[in-house]
């Protein structure tokens, strides 16, 4: 993977659970110089954080409003139904120039929004636990107050975790169960695999490595311009043992079992959000209520 670099902006993350910790762990990877000092973290599990008190370019934070005060770009990377209580905490801390990254799955932007505040710039990713390795694939949309240069500085800071692609909002709910979700689908193929070499005589360390760099292998081609039906060809000779192997899947449905894996994913992250614009527009109906 190239090398990354990190615009100098004061990063904050509230939240560091696998994908907040990983995201730390990429920003602390690159240049120093780039990385505009240290990077201000909150967690409400305590001990979430203990990992990185004695790293000199993180500072822990008594709370989640200390964090929005001292960074110019907020990342929330906490789960969906925490993000309400989150953003109306630091809402006061956030005026218009600074930026709140979501990173929470299904939740829509004009939510944020609606929480936050009318004038807020807003962006929404959708990382995947990749980023653990630095190999995330990450796509990114901007709200209503946010453009083109603040989407460029949360490509910056989220491509030290890796690649990053710009998409509309609209298909972010399909690429939580196409990628977000896909690497739990892609661990259990390369699971399933080795299993059976593992049936057929082979230590289990020895076949998951063999299976995952045979996977790699594949990624690779494809990444490189070869198309799938054209891997399969080139390893399927007449009457070989590829062929049989293929032949097993498509009896089996194996591929239509993979595709219904993506779309079920996509169902709920549709599902989630459409409930969180519910509750949304339901809470700032009753405080106008009640205004």
């Amino acid at each position: 993977m190239n090398e990354r670099t990190v615009t100098g902006k004061k990063i904050g993350i509230i939240g560091i659970g696998n994908i907040g910790r990983s995201l730390l762990q990429g920003l602390l990877a690159v240049e120093m110089g780039r990385l505009g000092g240290e990077v201000f973290i909150s967690d409400v599990k305590k001990e979430n954080l203990q990992y990185f008190e004695p790293e000199s370019r993180v500072v822990v934070c008594e709370d989640n409003k200390e964090v929005a005060e001292k960074s110019d770009v907020i990342i929330l990377a906490v789960k969906p139904h925490d993000v309400r209580g989150v953003v109306e905490e630091i809402a006061p801390c956030v005026n218009e120039e600074k930026m709140v990254v979501s990173v929470a799955a299904g939740v829509p932007t004009r939510v944020i929004e609606r929480y936050l505040g009318k004038g807020k710039k807003v962006i929404r990713v959708m990382p995947n636990i990749g980023a653990r390795v630095r190999e995330s694939v990450t796509a990114i949309c901007t709200g209503e107050f946010a453009g083109e240069e603040d989407e460029a500085i949360a490509s910056e800071i989220l491509g030290a975790i890796g690649d990053v692609y710009s998409v509309k909002e609209s298909d972010m709910d399909v690429i939580t169960g196409l990628s977000g979700s896909g690497v739990a689908f892609f661990a259990a193929m390369i699971e399933a695999m080795a299993d059976g070499g593992v049936y057929e005589g082979l230590p289990h360390d020895l076949a998951l490595e063999i299976s995952a760099k045979t996977a790699l292998g594949a990624a690779i081609m494809i990444l490189a311009g070869d198309k799938p039906s054209s891997i399969e060809e080139m390893t399927a000779s007449p009457g070989g043992t590829t062929m049989r192997g293929l032949y097993a899947m498509e009896a089996r449905g194996i591929k239509a079992a993979i595709m219904e894996a993506v779309i079920e994913a996509t169902k709920r992250a549709r599902e989630i959000s459409e409930q969180l614009m519910k509750n949304a527009k339901r809470d700032v109906q009753s405080g106008t209520d009640e205004g």
